[in-house]
């Protein structure tokens, strides 16, 4: 019976690929709002900040959670929510600048100075931008530079689709777009930008069915891992070829995809790693990823937008 249960062990390990559960970190106040769309997240320091695709028009501002009540939450009894600290957001009003403004999609530090990419989308056209800012963390206040703001031109148009990934890479700052399947992107690439935000060409990019959505940073040999989401209403949209990757048990059940894919970057090319997919536990509603940090050696942080809520999630290395 023994030897049953292990040849059984052993052939559901060789079928199915291994799933991850991510473990809900419950939020209170203003960050758990669904209407504000959770769309990127980032560490400063040792504070985790949370950026709304939409701030509160009546008091902008995006949102922090220190390291230490993380950890504290997950080696804890769990039984309650987090309260993210308010950081105000001072702004331009891109609404009226901007035709057709939608919002911010990614961010990253370096240092107290902030980058982030937004979108917009007029005419029928997608557009994506980045910007610059400046942290206060003493005073939880972010201002952003008026006059620090260039368009990057996108590979292709997709209907809502842009640049949705920014990660510092040394002196540069590199952003990845977000469609990057051979049916709809067949050549993609890496764009690079200096710390004015002036282009400072491409690099090489595989391609990567369904969609990215938010990296981490680089690790000291150049590693960032990166979200891989796909909602099958937008199968129309993307096109998505087989990609060979060995399903979980979940992932065998539904058409959506989670998981979180590695790349290795240096100044030529930007290429997958050996490391296999890390595929969360699927339900029958898909979780629209939109944010992801590494928590030092433990795992991952991630956010969901508003589908189907606000989702701050833990995600352990197994």
């Amino acid at each position: 019976m023994k030897l049953k249960i292990l040849f059984l062990t052993i052939l559901s390990s060789l079928l199915f690929s291994q799933e991850v559960m991510p473990i809900e970190i419950p939020l209170n106040g203003e960050a758990a709002e669904r209407s504000l769309e959770m769309s990127g997240l980032a560490w400063y320091g040792d504070y985790l900040i949370l950026m709304p695709q939409y701030v509160n028009k009546d008091a902008p501002g995006f949102y922090a959670l220190s390291k230490t009540k993380i950890q504290r939450w997950l080696n804890g009894n769990r039984s309650g929510g987090l309260t993210p600290e308010k950081i105000d957001l001072i702004q331009p009003q891109y609404d009226l600048m901007i035709p057709g403004y939608q919002g911010f999609e990614a961010l990253t530090f370096s240092g107290k100075d902030a980058y982030l990419i937004m979108e917009s989308k007029y005419d029928d056209e997608m557009n994506s931008f980045i910007v610059k800012g400046r942290m206060d963390f003493r005073r939880k206040k972010l201002t952003i530079d008026p006059d620090a703001m260039a368009e990057i031109p996108l590979p292709t148009q997709i209907k809502n689709m842009g640049i949705e990934s920014i990660l510092k890479f040394k002196y540069r700052l590199l952003t990845l777009y977000e469609a990057n399947g051979a049916n709809v992107n067949p050549k993609p690439a890496g764009y690079f930008f200096n710390s004015g935000l002036k282009a400072k060409g491409e690099v090489p990019f595989p391609n990567l069915e369904y969609r990215l959505t938010d990296v981490t940073e680089v690790d000291g040999q150049g590693r960032f891992w990166a979200i891989n989401f796909f909602w099958p209403g937008e199968r129309k949209r993307l096109k998505p070829a087989e990609d060979g990757t060995v399903l979980g048990k979940t992932h065998g059940q539904f058409e959506h995809v989670e998981r979180l894919v590695e790349y290795q970057v240096d100044a030529d090319k930007i290429a997958r790693t050996d490391s296999k997919p890390i595929q969360l536990v699927l339900d029958k509603n898909s979780r629209n990823w939109e944010g992801l940090v590494r928590l030092e050696d433990q795992g991952f942080l991630m956010i969901v937008d508003e589908h189907p809520r606000t989702i701050l999630a833990f995600v352990p290395i197994q």
